[in-house]
């Protein structure tokens, strides 16, 4: 029977470990310097004793002033020196643990741009700003601090029990053991260190997301007077915050402490012992007050121990949590298919053709399939329709019936059962994401914008500086791309309005204009990202595909027949792919075509004429909104 020899247990601190080898390894050379730096430093911290000794020895012999004089002088040289080579050695070590922290922070915001829908649903606002905030310092912390002070814990019991192994072997055990004993204790405390550490952090997220959420919904909070509740659910968070803080802060005080006391046993014993052997002559006064001021010497990095356990644990937790996002997947690995070639030659420049076949999805079902019976029930039901090149499709359908749903998947923000959407007889699923995010627009209903200028929010993306007060100044082959989407999408009177026009500051998610104004400035920047060549088919929209959601809910019945002809392409050179969901019927009449959705299933499919022809939903709705009812 062979022998089963026991797996080895993980090594600890495996995301600490990950950090290092990524951000602070490369770095080498800094930390190489700094731990030279520290072991000289250390080296001549412990000379200082070794220089006392001789001068109180010679002293106590009565000899002259000579050797007394030469150890103060050495003495005086050996603490100079020291604090320059100390100087230094924190520079070799905080340095490269900021570069670290820079390289970590740009890797952090790289992959949050990558991250999907899917893991923001299932993520907080405040918990991801608190990794990329405070989880990052604690991260910084262990590549600076904690190698500078491990570095000067390891060099100073080098160096100083090497020295007090040179006076006396046997004081130098009897020394170690309580601290040995302390060590074991403080090590066993760790773990529960580790787990209250892992719920503090998950605590402080929380608390940084209702604060944060707080904020974001200020003037709601306020307009319904419920100031109160608020206030109170956030000192709740605060409050369980607090307690957690309070139990870390006393197993700390419980566990870390015993490195001092174990420091002061070994004083008390080396004192009973060191003075039988001076009184012996098996050491002199002189090495006994050397080997005093060692151990003394060695209790401050013992104790400095004690708190760089709690950053090395704090630090890996943090690490931890960071890993987290970069580990999240930015797409099913199961449909990781080899890139198309949408971009390349004949289809270059052409709108594409979009075919939609037996498409079912429930947001309860495993990506990539078919919903499951047993999940949530779907959201859309065998959705078959052909979206032609360089045709409009117009989405119709009672709220909740799928239809953003069925933008969000065709701009694969979900991603559809795979076969389910081809595009130009491509599956769309194995369709390389940048590539066709670069060919696509997406217009939202409900528009994000930036606490910038109306020009910085229109123009995302371009390389043109549009902080100049003069436009024109910028980059014209960019910058005229401006004036055109304003115009297209009716912002020039409402610009004219505004105090400082394009320059207009909109604050927290667009709050100084309306409804309208924020949907005509998202639908602008989408027309200005279309027509720019930032995408796979440069030209006035050529190439692309249009999705816009319900973005005329908010304007005026005048503005909604400006936009009709910005919306269809009309004005373009070569008609984009369009998809419209809109309510507003005097929009879904100048379609090619209009897909009728109802709980999820598509009805109704055909022209507006037709449509109109056919007892239904659509007729239904013309008919009201037509006021013939």
């Amino acid at each position: 029977m062979p022998l089963r020899v026991p797996p080895l247990p993980p090594l600890p601190f495996p995301h600490l470990r990950r950090f290092s080898s990524r951000y602070v390894a490369p770095r080498w050379r800094w930390y190489v310097a700094g731990t030279a730096a520290v072991l000289l430093t250390n080296w001549m911290a412990v000379r200082i004793p070794v220089e006392l000794a001789f001068g109180l020895d010679a002293l106590r012999a009565g000899d002259s002033q000579s050797p007394v004089t030469t150890a103060a002088v050495h003495i005086f040289a050996l603490g100079a020196a020291i604090i320059v080579v100390r100087t230094a050695s924190r520079l070799w070590f905080f340095t490269p643990a900021r570069l670290a922290e820079f390289d970590l922070r740009e890797d952090l915001f790289a992959r949050l741009l990558r991250l999907q829908p899917d893991f923001y649903a299932t993520h907080r606002t405040g918990d991801l700003l608190s990794r990329a905030t405070t989880d990052i310092t604690f991260a910084r912390a262990f590549a600076g601090f904690a190698t500078l002070q491990g570095a000067n814990i390891v060099a100073a019991l080098v160096t100083a029990l090497g020295q007090m192994a040179a006076f006396s072997p046997l004081l130098t055990v009897i020394t170690a053991i309580p601290v040995l004993l302390g060590f074991v204790v403080v090590r066993g405390g760790s773990a529960a260190l580790m787990t209250i550490q892992r719920t503090t952090q998950k605590q402080q997220g929380l608390y940084a997301d209702e604060l944060l959420g707080a904020l974001q919904g200020i003037s709601t909070i306020q307009a319904f007077n419920v100031e109160g509740p608020f206030g109170e659910r956030l000192a709740e968070r605060a409050r369980l915050l607090r307690d957690n803080n309070i139990q870390l802060a006393r197993l700390r005080a419980l566990v870390f402490p015993l490195f001092t006391v174990s420091g002061g046993i070994a004083v008390f014993m080396l004192l009973g012992v060191g003075g039988s052997m001076v009184v012996d002559g098996e050491m002199t006064a002189g090495q006994l007050a050397a080997f005093i001021s060692l151990v003394t010497y060695l209790i401050i990095p013992l104790r400095l121990l004690g708190f760089l356990l709690p950053v090395f644990h704090r630090a890996e937790t943090s690490l931890e949590r960071i890993h987290e996002m970069f580990d999240a997947p930015v797409s099913r690995p199961e449909l990781d298919a080899p890139p198309s070639t949408l971009g390349d030659p004949p289809r270059s420049g052409q709108p594409p053709a979009i075919v939609l076949k037996n498409l079912s999805f429930s947001f309860g079902a495993p990506e990539g399939s078919a919903p499951d019976v047993r999940g949530a029930a779907p959201v859309l039901r065998d959705v078959t329709v052909e979206i032609p090149a360089g045709t409009s499709l117009g989405v119709f359908g009672r709220s909740g019936s799928g239809k953003t749903t069925l933008l969000r998947l065709l701009a694969r923000l979900e991603n559809p059962p795979a076969g389910s959407i081809t595009v130009d007889g491509v599956d769309l699923c194995a369709i390389d994401l940048d590539q066709w995010r670069a060919r696509m627009v997406l217009v939202p209903q409900t528009a994000w914008l930036f606490s910038e200028t109306i020009a910085e929010n229109v123009a995302m993306g371009l390389q043109a500086d549009l902080k100049q007060a003069d436009l024109k100044q910028a980059d014209l082959k960019q910058a005229d791309l401006l004036p055109s989407a304003i115009a297209d999408a009716a912002l020039g009177p409402d610009l004219e309005a505004l105090p400082h026009g394009l320059g207009t500051v909109v604050g927290e998610r667009g709050i100084v204009l309306s409804g309208g104004q924020r949907q005509r400035v998202a639908l602008a920047r989408g027309l200005v990202y279309a027509r720019s060549g930032l995408g796979a088919a440069p030209g006035r929209g050529a190439g692309k595909l249009l999705l816009f959601d319900d973005v005329l809910s908010a304007v005026d019945h005048h503005t909604e027949q400006l936009l009709i002809h910005t919306l269809l392409g009309s004005r373009e050179d070569v008609r984009p792919t369009c998809v419209i969901v809109t309510h507003r019927m005097s929009a879904l009449q100048h379609c090619d075509r209009v897909l009728v959705l109802d709980a999820g299933r598509a009805v109704q499919y055909g022209t507006h004429v037709e449509l109109l022809a056919q007892p239904g939903i659509y007729r239904d709705a013309w008919d009201t909104q037509a006021g013939t009812t």
